[in-house]
């Protein structure tokens, strides 16, 4: 196959991601990593080899021996200076915006058949979004289609999730002109051949629906934060950082970062990710969503919630904080314990400015560590006439609000 032809493919059957209301963390350039301040690489000894402004880059990286004549290593890491990711990450992709929503396509040639394949990067992940644990430094995922013989359109998709994956035939694939056609809007020639990736909160794993997902971990994803159209990049040959044998993030948040593309056995072997094709059912009923509400009091973050209905009070909060009036800012994600209580008012820090408009997606983790669904807030800036009829509004709707939990009402 020539590489025009894979490319002709690659860009045909570019998968399009449906990522949680409450994910921060977007598939971008594997750049970002090797451009963050404080970023390192740290050889087997604990001894730092290159960092951001002193000699790392993603040519840095490389099998083998680094530019510097150091031997690489499987045990090398590269990684981030701080806890602070959050900010890491609002920073870098406000400041590098070519560098937002990008996957990597590869065409596998074995054989047994063509795979188009997909890997994407993620700055962190944090599946405290979803679960109780489970952060690190760095996170690469991927989804891959098998071509039929005659490389017409796939056969098989294959997405990885965890320690497992999920198979299903061409034809059971959710693609962009069904989703389209559901919510009434024109299919554009070419949509019928795009699939649809619903992203795990948090975890990254990669869904072939929207929902609540118990498999071997906890995954909850609703399709409805969808960026835009991620920027493909084509892999014919793999440049060094792609075959580099260390792990992209360090321990610092958890566990250790993985390994890139080329150190995984299916990028040589496509079939034998198949062979951890999770065997069960997703079973499991999905958890009531609690009741929580999301106000603007004096330009901060305002949650009230009342989780007396659920058998037992949740472990975590979690608040996803989103403005279209600052389209270059990621989403911000924020965490609250508040395992003891059953009903109460949180008044944050969390700064709202008055002439912005923001939508704040809630959810918790319950006892057992299942995450529930995201609700969605729409909060209108709150500044003139518009903003004080507003603020009465919201006043008299907190009044009753109260008036209901006093008397046990919903």
């Amino acid at each position: 196959m020539s590489a025009e032809e894979k490319a002709e493919l690659l860009r045909r059957f570019q998968p399009c991601l449906r990522y949680d209301s409450l994910e921060a963390y977007f598939a971008d350039s594997a750049e970002l990593w090797t451009l963050n301040p404080g970023n390192r690489l740290r050889g087997k000894d604990g001894t730092t080899i290159a960092s951001v402004g002193d000699r790392l880059t993603l040519d840095f990286l490389r099998p083998g021996e680094y530019p510097d004549g150091t031997e690489v290593a499987p045990s090398d890491v590269v990684e981030a200076g701080n806890e602070d990711y959050s900010r890491q990450y609002l920073e870098l992709r406000r400041d590098n915006p070519h560098l937002r929503n990008v996957i990597y396509g590869h065409v596998a040639e074995t054989p047994k058949g063509a795979w188009l394949q997909y890997w994407l990067f993620y700055f962190l992940n944090d599946y405290q979004l979803a679960w109780g644990a489970g952060v690190h430094e760095g996170d690469w995922e991927m989804v891959q289609y098998k071509l039929r013989p005659d490389r017409s359109e796939p056969e098989t998709a294959v997405y990885a999730q965890h320690d497992f994956c999920q198979v299903k035939p061409w034809s059971e694939v959710r693609r962009l002109a069904e989703e389209k056609e559901e919510e009434g809007i024109a299919a554009e020639p070419g949509d019928g051949d795009r699939p649809l990736v619903y992203v795990g909160r948090g975890s990254h794993a990669s869904y072939f629906t929207a929902g609540y997902h118990p498999t071997d971990f906890y995954d909850y994803c609703d399709g409805k934060r969808r960026p835009r159209s991620a920027r493909l990049e084509i892999v014919e040959q793999p440049p060094g950082w792609f075959e580099w044998p260390g792990h992209w993030g360090g321990s610092r948040a958890g566990g250790k970062g993985p390994t890139g593309p080329c150190a995984h056995a299916q990028w040589k072997a496509p079939e034998r990710l198949i062979a951890t094709a999770y065997q069960g059912e997703e079973e499991g009923a999905e958890p009531d969503a609690p009741r929580i509400w999301v106000r603007r009091r004096r330009n901060r973050l305002l949650l009230e919630f009342d989780f007396s209905p659920m058998p037992e009070p949740p472990k975590r909060l979690i608040a996803t904080i989103n403005s279209s009036d600052e389209p270059e800012i990621a989403p911000r994600a924020f965490r609250f314990a508040l395992r003891s209580v059953v009903l109460g008012t949180l008044q944050t820090r969390i700064e709202l400015e008055p002439a912005k408009n923001y939508d704040v997606s809630v959810a918790v983790i319950d006892e057992q560590d299942r995450p529930t669904a995201a609700e969605v807030f729409i909060l209108a800036p709150s500044t003139g006439l518009l903003g004080l009829r507003r603020r009465i509004t919201s006043g008299f709707g907190r009044l009753v609000h109260l008036i209901r939990l006093a008397f046990g009402g919903s």
